[in-house]
């Protein structure tokens, strides 16, 4: 047995295994086998390797390559607003906080993507509209009624940050 597929053998932990798997100069296939067997032997889960594998530096470096070109691109295929404003209306807004849900783990039901080609907009619109939503909801808490949650959801973000639409009557 060689040094490196004894020092990836004897891995005590997951972030170890990263370390001493990129140390090695082993093709994929014999690192492949190593990672079985050390699952096997430690009672460690493949997610347990994929969890360290994002905190790793070099994984994380090589995971965000080419990142900026890959968000441009989904963002180009998934404009669906052909060059037009989508007016947010009360009704719009209305369907939007219907669509707009998650699952019992957080997750939204439908993607950016959908709900623009649903609302015949582009991805940063919706992106805007939730983190919109996800800050009413916490300056109303989780108990408001959906009709303030409109109310204050046509608001812009700037009215929002000064208090919402009662503060914005109080100046005037």
């Amino acid at each position: 047995m060689k040094k490196s597929e004894r020092l990836i053998l004897e891995s005590q932990s997951p972030d170890e295994y990263v370390a001493n798997s990129l140390k090695s100069r082993l093709s994929p296939a014999e690192k492949a086998k190593l990672a079985r067997l050390w699952m096997e032997r430690t009672g460690y889960t493949r997610e347990d390797i994929i969890r360290a594998r994002n905190r790793n530096a070099y994984w994380r470096k090589r995971k965000m390559e080419g990142a900026a070109e890959r968000t441009k691109r989904r963002m180009e295929a998934h404009d669906y607003s052909q060059g037009k404003n989508v007016e947010w209306t009360r009704e719009r807004l209305a369907e939007f906080l219907t669509l707009n849900r998650k699952d019992a783990y957080g997750r939204y039901l439908r993607r950016d993507w959908e709900l623009a080609e649903h609302f015949g907009t582009s991805i940063p619109s919706i992106q805007y509209l939730r983190r919109k939503y996800n800050k009413v909801k916490k300056m109303l808490g989780p108990g408001a009624k959906r009709e303030k949650i409109l109310d204050y959801m046509s608001c812009s973000e700037l009215v929002l940050q000064h208090g919402g639409p009662k503060s914005r009557r109080r100046r005037r």
